[in-house]
């Protein structure tokens, strides 16, 4: 199927700077990489005025399989749009060869959820669906995040008890019962019932249950209003299904737990909206203008070549060698608000020869500091793509591609807006750029 870049449709900004390298380079006037040659200071020579061509890119999937953290909610971004998260997560046996005693029955069934503390955009009660899976789910697969998990058409959530309160700082009150912050979302007592009634066989091991009850996939309702997104702890045991019954001498309850040893996966759709909302359209996969983006949750990357890095190699000489090399990205200031909190810290990656996804050489290089991590004073994230420069003009490197992403991928909803090296803005001191130091 042909693939459509949002450029092709309306006027094509090309996002990159002018080819001024020539006149651009001069005797370094910053400490940009003086660290790297301190004794040698007269023979370098420093540029910002390399080509640089960006693009938003739309991300298909990511790999999202047993990972510590889910996200939940619908949450509405003012720079990106609409965000919803769910997952699907088998549970383990709190004690096998549980004997539920004489006439078992139930009393209530909920799922509790552990917050991690996270939580993104304006919070407020939502209504959440929960489906029987029909797919097993094994451990040691690999789930992306737009893989579809056949479930049941019954949604045992108890409407009684929706819409609810996601905020990891609201107690609750159940009758006289106060409770620490949780994701509590009762179930239906007839799917309680059916735990009670499986047998004794089903609670022999947890692969016999898990070959009786595959899991739950748990997702916000997007038709039923409310917003916001949580983090839910997946790994450390405090997050379950409780199921409270009484038999003919006792009332009690037993869990089902959700550990490091469940199989899970985290599932994240977008409606992109604002600079970003011709990616929403199926067919587009990328999109060329001034302001760039990154969100995670398989969202965004923004993608970065460097088109005249031949005709530099040739204008510097073939035996010049990067001392440094750091790419600057800029943000629009004001973007950190506590409902939208920013990325602490986004990675760089390259390509390998196929177009997978791979760590740049300096990443991989050990005490290397690559940074990455957003400067406040600055309001820009910096890189330190030195080695990764090098080989690229030694012709040693698989692709001139790098790739911008978030450093919590999988596990949060946060984007940042990037000025790209055209963008316009008034607000931007300087646009992205990338600064490299170099000895002839």
């Amino acid at each position: 199927m042909l693939k459509l870049r949002a450029g092709f449709l309306a006027t094509v900004m090309a996002c990159s700077l002018g080819f001024a390298t020539l006149i651009g380079c001069n005797r370094p006037e910053t400490e940009v990489g003086l660290d790297y040659a301190e004794d040698d200071l007269l023979g370098l020579s420093q540029t910002d005025t390399l080509t640089l061509r960006c693009r938003t890119v739309r991300e298909d999937s990511l790999q999202s399989d047993n990972l510590s953290t889910a996200v939940l909610g619908r949450m509405y971004h003012p720079d990106f749009g609409w965000h919803t998260a769910g997952f699907v997560t088998q549970f383990r046996l709190s004690a096998p060869d549980i004997d539920f005693g004489s006439n078992p029955q139930v009393d209530s069934v909920y799922l509790s959820l552990r917050y991690t503390g996270d939580a993104y955009g304006q919070l407020s009660p939502q209504t959440i669906d929960v489906y029987a899976l029909e797919d097993s789910l094994e451990y040691d697969s690999t789930y992306y995040s737009n893989h579809v998990f056949a479930h049941s058409l019954e949604n045992l959530a108890d409407p009684g008890f929706q819409p609810i309160p996601l905020n990891p700082n609201q107690t609750l009150y159940f009758g006289n019962d106060t409770v620490n912050p949780e994701a509590r979302i009762y179930l239906q007592d007839a799917f309680g019932q059916l735990l009670l009634d499986a047998g004794e066989e089903v609670y022999d091991s947890n692969a016999s249950w898990n070959s009786f009850f595959r899991g739950l996939r748990i997702t916000p309702n997007t038709l039923m209003g409310g917003q916001g997104a949580v983090g839910i702890d997946l790994i450390s045991g405090l997050s379950y299904m409780r199921l409270h019954y009484h038999n003919d001498s006792d009332t009690t309850f037993y869990d089902y737990i959700i550990n490091p040893l469940s199989a899970r996966s985290n599932q994240f759709s977008h409606e992109w909206q604002g600079a970003f909302q011709a990616l929403s359209e199926p067919l587009i996969t990328e999109v060329n203008q001034p302001l760039l983006g990154v969100f995670s949750g398989a969202g965004l990357k923004t993608q970065i070549t460097f088109p005249h890095l031949s005709s530099w190699k040739e204008a510097i000489g073939s035996n010049s060698a990067i001392h440094k090399a750091e790419l600057w990205l800029p943000v629009e200031p004001g973007q950190n608000d506590a409902h939208y909190p920013l990325p602490r810290q986004l990675f760089v990656l390259t390509e390998d020869a196929l177009g997978e996804a791979i760590s740049t050489p300096d990443q991989s290089s050990i005490g290397l500091n690559i940074n990455g991590n957003f400067d406040s004073e600055e309001q820009a994230y910096r890189f330190n793509i030195s080695q990764t420069l090098q080989r690229m003009l030694n012709g040693d490197s698989d692709s001139d591609v790098l790739n911008v992403v978030s450093s919590r991928a999988g596990i949060s909803f946060q984007g940042i807006a990037i000025a790209g090296p055209t963008n316009p803005s008034d607000s931007l001191p300087r646009n992205a750029r990338l600064v490299v130091t170099w000895s002839d």
